[in-house]
């Protein structure tokens, strides 16, 4: 049975504190934990008042320390922006202190724009430097650090790694260290196919995983009604726009859909054109559009992340992607 798991970027609305947006995060991973999501992750982005998990292991430890049971991780650390060996101390902290709940995703794309990647990156990561990193820290994570001279403290063996991307590069990655793949549909929707396709060709397994497993990410905005899902459609568009513009530094708009401004047609084309893997409609439609997605990509994770505001709508549409996964892929 298809997997159902969580991504939030964060955001932060207008007219809300930052202490509003890491509260509704948190309310949003209590609910994942009592209804049995597999895991919830949160990613790594900086410079934007709009998404605001930029410490990302902090963020976490706040979410671990209010959650029971489900797998709280980052998706992921970008490797480009951190000491190896600092990343190995803190989760394995992490993981120390809240019984094997952590999950590592790994990342190599800076999280940000270029003038904060300055700042942030301590040189270009290339394909072969990002395997090294990711080997290390596997290192770092089995019996075999006692080899080393310098080791992190505490210790840990109980941290999963996982293998992010948004292009080919990965797969192949991904393949040759034997470790899960999880791919930003959001992001590339038009290379999920030929990624899935190499890394499941070219898996090795490995120590932490015997066969390849795959996790898709992508956007869902699914209400009961087709009016409300009408609403959180054109919603979603604005959030679209906003986010293609980097250079706009502003919280999400918190827009009444009935006052919402006109789309012009270069910002259609744009929407169209730049469109990731999302579902947006109600309930029917959701549960039509997830068997064509699974039929296609066979991935055994989704991993949902939506811009909705109002968190009862929120909650609304991860239960009905809960129950549409449960009961019909």
């Amino acid at each position: 049975m298809t997997k159902l798991s969580i991504l939030n970027l964060v955001p932060k609305y207008l007219g809300e504190s930052y202490k509003d947006a890491y509260d509704r995060a948190l309310k949003l991973a209590q609910f994942a934990d009592k209804n049995n999501f597999q895991r919830y992750w949160l990613t790594e982005h900086h410079n934007s008042p709009a998404v605001i998990s930029s410490a990302t292991e902090v963020v976490i430890s706040y979410i671990l320390a209010h959650t029971k049971n489900i797998r709280i991780g980052a998706g992921g650390v970008m490797l480009p922006n951190h000491s190896l060996f600092q990343v190995a101390e803190r989760y394995a902290c992490l993981n120390n202190l809240y019984k094997d709940r952590i999950d590592l995703g790994l990342g190599r794309a800076p999280g940000t724009d270029k003038d904060t990647a300055r700042l942030l990156y301590k040189k270009n990561f290339s394909p072969r430097e990002f395997i090294n990193a990711a080997k290390m820290l596997k290192l770092y994570f089995s019996e075999d650090v006692e080899k080393l001279d310098v080791k992190p403290y505490p210790q840990t063996r109980e941290i999963p790694l996982y293998i992010l991307g948004t292009s080919t590069v990965s797969a192949h990655i991904a393949g040759k260290l034997g470790l899960p793949y999880a791919f930003a549909g959001q992001i590339s929707p038009d290379l999920i196919g030929k990624a899935f396709d190499i890394y499941r060709t070219e898996f090795i397994p490995s120590r932490q995983l015997e066969k390849p497993y795959t996790i898709l990410s992508l956007i869902t905005n699914i209400a009961r009604t087709k009016e409300d899902a009408k609403d959180l459609s054109i919603k979603a568009e604005q959030i679209s726009l906003q986010l293609m513009n980097v250079k706009e530094k502003s919280e999400f708009y918190n827009l009444d859909p009935e006052n919402a401004p006109e789309l012009t047609s270069i910002e259609r084309f744009l929407i169209k054109t730049n469109r990731g893997l999302s579902i947006n409609g109600d309930v029917e439609y959701a549960r039509k559009e997830l068997f064509k997605i699974n039929e296609k990509y066979k991935a055994d994770e989704i991993m949902a992340l939506s811009f909705i505001n109002e968190y009862e709508m929120l909650e609304d549409n991860f239960r009905i992607l809960k129950d549409i996964v449960d009961n019909s892929l």
